[in-house]
């Protein structure tokens, strides 16, 4: 009950499906890659099964599992993008708490517009390195191999040093904004927080 995003919060190993009761084509385990726990947004329910955006079922595309493997919450925040704009923002249980600038993918490598969801929290300890402080990864998929990056083709929201690209289209597909920016949301986001990113 609440309002705010549904979220599963997956306790046990178990696959993924196509569709309710369907194929089984991807194990889910109880952590991400990066370690963090495995959370998940659930958009569709059907009885006993659970329709939720993540990396393991790709852009664009619902997966399902098991309710009985995964806990359930509410997240009151939301994060929208406008890439036109260059711009984050980011509101709680509908109000509007802040509004940031941000770097875009460069034109030969697009962040991917649709529906995603926050899937890790992370500090990389180095201020000075390509991502800054803070990154919050994203279960967007990239077509295309980001360089420098131990996700792979994740995309993510982070910081960086290089203050002078933000509001450019340069990046290699992820959304940057300075340091303060990066901990702040660090600091308020949960797992699971729905992520729009429009054109």
């Amino acid at each position: 009950p609440g309002r705010g995003a549904l979220v599963a919060l997956v306790q046990h190993p178990t696959h993924m499906r196509s569709s309710p009761g369907g194929h089984a084509y991807v194990k889910v385990p109880t952590h991400t890659e990066f370690g963090s726990p495995q959370a998940m947004r659930v958009v569709r329910m059907s009885g006993p099964w659970l329709g939720v955006v993540s990396t393991l079922a790709g852009n664009g595309k619902v997966g399902w599992i098991p309710a009985r493997t995964a806990s359930l919450s509410r997240v009151p925040w939301q994060l929208q993008v406008t890439l036109s704009k260059r711009q984050l923002t980011v509101l709680d249980n509908g109000h509007v708490r802040a509004r940031f600038t941000i770097a875009v993918g460069a034109p030969d490598a697009p962040t991917p517009t649709g529906r995603f969801a926050v899937t890790d929290r992370l500090v990389t300890g180095d201020n000075t390195g390509p991502y800054g402080c803070c990154i919050l990864a994203l279960s967007a998929k990239a077509p295309h191999a980001i360089s420098d990056w131990d996700g792979g083709n994740r995309i993510a929201i982070h910081s960086t040093p290089e203050t002078w690209s933000i509001g450019k289209p340069v990046s290699h597909g992820c959304m940057r904004l300075t340091l303060a920016e990066g901990r702040w949301l660090l600091n308020h986001i949960p797992l699971g927080t729905p992520t729009l990113i429009r054109a």
